[in-house]
């Protein structure tokens, strides 16, 4: 199956592949990435390996279908024996083109080749009469250096990689309002004074009295306020999101103007608070998120995140008034086990767990990943949000627990 004896070697290659022939944007990160999704899947399982490195190293939904194709073309190339044209034969050949990049060497050390051509240069006679430097040929003073001449790396890039909030538009704030109207989470068990109400208040009307020369000339009444929504939003930031998280954050603005009950978290492989940027963001400033580091652009590992979401705010920002929304494609390499506890805890300290999916509007998708097979039970409103016509029909399909 493998091209290379050893699992390290076929995966730096096929990497290098991607770079070097697809146009993919594979760092050190990305590699590193892969190599810990590898540690946690089956690797006699094709299809989890496959799905495993597709969701680290492709970003969008062609990068998706090129990938799938490079990795068929690398790990079967085809009938046994017969070598695939193009491949490397070992590591030492993945090096990347030398056009318009200059090699590193240490003082005194020369590239591979460099010996032997320096002993032809001097049989000739014009080089007769030069000195020649002793130049250091032992095989190994060679090192691979495909990861030291990584060209892509999402943290280095944090300027170009880093969302923008802005103000939200007319169409978005009004569907985000209707959003709000229209959940139910049913009345308070506390009574409030009111114009009109259910409950007569005796204590208020006789108090009212008392500019009336001790007659009760107006009743005063009691009733149960509506509870009020509160909303967190939980954005995947990872490369498999990179085409649908900015709408996840464009629904976290819209609905930070309407209401201030509502946190906002972004995570990839660590989680960040970005709650005071989405609410400025909603009141005009241009916001630019140049410190999400680890919670933006990377892997992802949703269990790991919403547990630390648990740990760190889930005693503030959770209660039986309170809305749970994660923003992901559900494509996790993390722990399977972790994700469904965190999955059970959020659905039972909250009034519903909604999951917005980008790709239910796919034709043909089916919610088979691992992350998102575990954490389906546990929804109670499995939708998507691609503009805001999408959040208007969410608006209608919100299910709470009762």
């Amino acid at each position: 199956m493998y091209p290379f004896g050893n699992l390290p070697d076929n995966l730096i290659a096929f990497c290098e592949i991607l770079r070097r022939d697809h146009g993919f944007r594979i760092g050190v990160g990305e590699l590193q990435d892969a190599a810990r999704a590898l540690e946690v899947v089956k690797l006699s399982d094709e299809l989890a390996v496959r799905h495993a490195l597709r969701s680290i190293l492709s970003r969008t939904r062609d990068e998706a279908a090129v990938f799938d194709r490079a990795f068929m073309e690398f790990f079967f190339p085809g009938p046994p024996g017969e070598q695939q044209a193009g491949m490397p034969s070992t590591r030492r050949e993945l090096e990347p083109e030398a056009a318009g990049r200059e090699e590193h060497r240490e003082p005194g050390r020369a590239r591979p080749g460099e010996a032997e051509e320096a002993e032809e240069d001097a049989e000739r006679p014009e080089a007769a009469g030069e000195a020649l430097v002793p130049l250091a040929t032992e095989p190994e003073a060679e090192a691979p250096a495909l990861l030291a001449r990584a060209r892509y790396s999402p943290q280095a890039e944090a300027a170009g990689a880093a969302p923008e909030l802005t103000r939200a538009e007319p169409a978005w704030r009004d569907a985000a309002r209707a959003l709000v109207r229209r959940l139910h989470l049913g009345l308070s068990r506390r009574w409030r004074p009111a114009a009109r109400g259910r409950r007569f208040d005796l204590r208020r009307t006789l108090r009212a009295s008392l500019q009336t020369g001790g007659e009760a000339l107006e009743a005063r009444w009691l009733r149960r306020s509506r509870r009020a929504p509160r909303f967190v939003l939980l954005v995947d930031g990872s490369r498999s999101m990179s085409t649908y998280a900015e709408t996840a954050l464009k629904v976290a603005v819209a609905i930070a103007s309407v209401t201030m009950r509502v946190e906002v978290f972004t995570f990839s492989t660590s989680l960040r608070r970005v709650t005071d940027d989405v609410r400025r963001a909603a009141a005009g400033e241009t916001r630019r998120l140049e410190y999400l580091q680890y919670a933006w652009g990377g892997g992802t590992s949703i269990g790991a995140c919403l547990r630390e979401f648990l740990q760190r705010f889930g005693g503030r920002s959770l209660s039986r008034d309170t809305i749970v929304i994660v923003a992901s494609d559900g494509l996790d390499v993390g722990d399977p086990g972790l994700l469904r506890e965190a999955m059970r805890e959020l659905h039972g300290r909250s009034a519903g767990l909604v999951w917005l999916n980008p790709l239910l509007e796919t034709p043909g998708y089916e919610p088979t990943a691992a992350g998102m097979s575990v954490a389906r039970p546990y929804v109670t409103t499995f939708a998507s949000i691609n503009d805001q016509a999408g959040l208007v029909r969410f608006s209608r399909l919100v299910r709470l627990r009762t």
